[in-house]
């Protein structure tokens, strides 16, 4: 989790990550975020890095939608790519 300014931007598979301002705008349109990674780039929801697909509003935790957990998407994911779509 790093403590520099977040950008949100999405994958071109439509997977929501966070990284630095350099990083990011290599994905092209990218926007700030107050919202923290973990390790993998996935944005921190209520203390669990969550995969955010955002062309299919499905959201999992503890993995993706290989192996993870199906959640409701959180109100915050679903904002924050509606800024990048």
């Amino acid at each position: 989790m790093s403590t520099k300014p977040r950008f949100a931007f999405l994958s071109k598979d439509g997977i929501l990550r966070l990284h630095d301002e350099e990083h990011a705008s290599q994905h092209g349109k990218h926007v700030q975020t107050s919202l923290t990674d973990d390790e993998s780039g996935y944005p921190v929801v209520e203390g669990q890095g969550v995969v955010y697909y955002a062309y299919e509003d499905n959201a999992y935790v503890k993995g993706n939608k290989g192996d993870g957990q199906l959640i409701p998407t959180p109100l915050v994911l679903k904002q924050l790519a509606a800024e990048l779509l």
